[in-house]
C-alpha cells in the first residue's frame, strides 16, 4: 500500500484555528473581555508592529454592531481612507490590538469588547453603551521614509483642498504687499 506523506510545501498553521475558534466563540457578553480576529486575506507587505516605534497606518473599515437589533453597518465608521500613528491611542483600544501582526495589503475582521471599545458611553449618539462591535478593516499601507507618511497624510486631507489651502495662504501672505503698491 502507497504510504502518504505532507507534500513539503504544506504548511501547517496551528495559531490559525485558535484564533478562528476565539473568533467563532467570541459572545458579546459582558464576561467578554478580548478581542477576537480573523484573516480574511492575509497580506504580503510590512507587518504592524514589527518594530516597538510608532508606525503611520493607512487603514480602510467599516463597523457593526454584535449582538443588537441593530446589526447593519454603522454608516459613521465605513472609511475608505484613514491614516493615524500607533501607539498614540488615535483609534480604539481593542482595534488597534486587532491590528497587531497584520501586513499591509491583509483584510481581517476584529471583534471589539466594551471594555476596549467605547466603553459605558455613548459615542456620537450611534453606538451605545457597553456595545461590541465588529470591524472589517484592509491596511492599505505602513508609511517607511518621512516622505511616504507626507504623501499618506497629504492624499488623506485631499490634494485638492491642501492646493486651495497653499493658494489662500500665498494670498493672505502676498496681498499686503500688493496692496501697499497699489494693485489691490
Amino acid at each position: 500500500a502507497p504510504q502518504l506523506s505532507a507534500s513539503p510545501l504544506e504548511v501547517v498553521d496551528e495559531t490559525t484555528s485558535a484564533s478562528d475558534d476565539a473568533f467563532a466563540n467570541y459572545q458579546a457578553t459582558e464576561e467578554q473581555t478580548t478581542i477576537a480576529i480573523k484573516d480574511l486575506v492575509i497580506g504580503s507587505g510590512y507587518t504592524v508592529g514589527e518594530t516597538s516605534e510608532s508606525q503611520l497606518l493607512q487603514v480602510k473599515y467599516s463597523a457593526r454592531l454584535l449582538g443588537s437589533k441593530f446589526t447593519a453597518k454603522i454608516r459613521e465608521f465605513d472609511i475608505p481612507n484613514m491614516v493615524f500613528p500607533t501607539n498614540q491611542s488615535r483609534i480604539l483600544p481593542g482595534l488597534e490590538e486587532g491590528l497587531q501582526g497584520m501586513k499591509v495589503g491583509g483584510k481581517r475582521l476584529v471583534k471589539v469588547p466594551p471594555n476596549k471599545g467605547y466603553g459605558d458611553s455613548w459615542y456620537r449618539g450611534v453606538v451605545a453603551p457597553n456595545s461590541h462591535l465588529e470591524f472589517d478593516v484592509e491596511l492599505k499601507n505602513i508609511a517607511q521614509t518621512p516622505g511616504e507618511e507626507f504623501m499618506m497624510k497629504l492624499e488623506q486631507f485631499g490634494v485638492e483642498r491642501a492646493v486651495g489651502a497653499a493658494a489662500c495662504l500665498a494670498y493672505l501672505a502676498v496681498s499686503p504687499m500688493l496692496e501697499k503698491s497699489g494693485i489691490l
